[in-house]
């Protein structure tokens, strides 16, 4: 009787460790598969709270969430009207859909710094952080839901923390991508923009819209309350980053472009000293350059039917070098071997370069030949 108790209970201790190795084997890589998501950040929990960046480098910028008022029902006016008050050379969104164009004004967006909008059938996440002049426009659809968003009045790495108001995750502005709450690890999709002067877009889209100055708050929108500090000419940066990298100058305005698997900035300056940069990064190849009619830094694709096109500059036009083909700054070819093609429109991230290099520490910077 005692021989049989053995045998079964080592039947049993096999039977467990046989249970207990699949257990393992096959659960296990589930689990770690589980914690990184289409972001690449590794995703924790803390407290049951999921976050994908520290919580202790989260820091107030504003004490109390919506201090800085989202504009949630916009209203819009015409070039004429919004002439009145609008400086010639300050800088704002533009976002095309349809053929139709509206122009949102940094002079509006420093004192809200989000605008929900819906723009001929397109949900648009409108931001900008003064902070980092970081100015990018998203699809706030997102999952099958329209997301409506707000200012938190957090910061990380010195960058707006929008949040939510489903969920109440918060949002990095600069990664697009939600870093604390339930949505942690969901990406926003950019909706195509491009930063212009107000006197660019109301000399070229004299039909176009303007964020109207009616928000429904009290505010002097003549007036930057960043400009008095000096802010934006010097290297301060008011609160703290978890990475710096003194290659350029903190407020450098810059241009970045991310691939998932490598990043690279092109400063401004130097794109419009060029004109032209035929460039690559990871396995994508980039054609950046400076547009002369709209005065602003603009990328495409130069991967063109299965081949990869170098390009020159014109008065009027970029060339591919291969069959003379010309196409417009909007990445149409007009004339050639190639007429009737687009090129595909890449988006970068204009933003001060400490912004950039903080949010991709790894990044590569374009460097001029001497």
């Amino acid at each position: 009787m005692v021989h049989r108790y053995f045998i079964f209970a080592v039947a049993l201790l096999v039977v467990g460790g046989v249970w207990y190795y699949q257990y393992s084997y096959y659960r296990s890589p589930i689990v770690e598969e589980a914690v990184v998501e289409a972001s690449h950040r590794v995703i924790e929990e803390t407290d049951g709270v999921k976050h994908s960046i520290p919580l202790e480098d989260i820091q107030v910028g504003n004490p109390n969430k919506d201090g800085i008022p989202s504009i949630d029902e916009p209203v819009f006016e015409s070039i004429y009207t919004a002439d009145q008050y609008l400086d010639d050379n300050g800088l704002g969104l533009m976002v095309e859909v349809s053929g139709r164009y509206r122009f949102y004004p940094y002079q509006i967006l420093v004192w809200h710094e989000i605008v929900n909008d819906t723009f001929m059938g397109e949900e648009l996440l409108v931001t900008f952080c003064p902070l980092c002049y970081t100015g990018i426009v998203f699809d706030r659809e997102v999952e099958g839901d329209v997301l409506e968003f707000g200012v938190s009045g957090k910061l990380w790495n010195s960058n707006l923390l929008m949040y939510d108001r489903a969920t109440e995750s918060y949002w990095s502005q600069a990664l697009g991508e939600a870093v604390v709450g339930e949505k942690t690890g969901t990406v926003l999709e950019d909706y195509p923009w491009l930063i212009v002067s107000w006197d660019t877009f109301k000399t070229n889209y004299s039909s176009g819209q303007v964020l109207s100055r009616d928000t429904g708050f009290n505010r002097d929108y003549t007036q930057d309350p960043y400009e008095p500090e000096g802010y934006y000419e010097s290297a301060d940066v008011w609160f703290t980053l978890s990475n710096e990298d003194g290659r350029l100058h903190a407020k450098e305005f810059v241009y970045g472009y991310d691939t998932g698997d490598f990043a690279k900035a092109y400063s401004e300056k130097d794109v419009k000293e060029i004109g032209i940069i035929n460039d690559q990064v990871g396995d994508e190849y980039l054609l950046v350059f400076w547009d002369d009619n709209l005065e602003t830094v603009r990328a495409f694709s130069r991967q063109v039917d299965g081949n990869v096109l170098s390009f020159e500059k014109t008065d009027d036009f970029l060339r591919d070098t291969t069959t003379e083909s010309l196409w417009n700054f909007d990445g149409e070819a007009v004339s050639g071997d190639h007429r009737g093609i687009g090129m595909s429109t890449l988006i970068l991230e204009p933003s001060f370069w400490f912004s950039w290099a903080t949010s991709y520490p790894q990044t590569e910077i374009y460097q001029t030949e001497n």
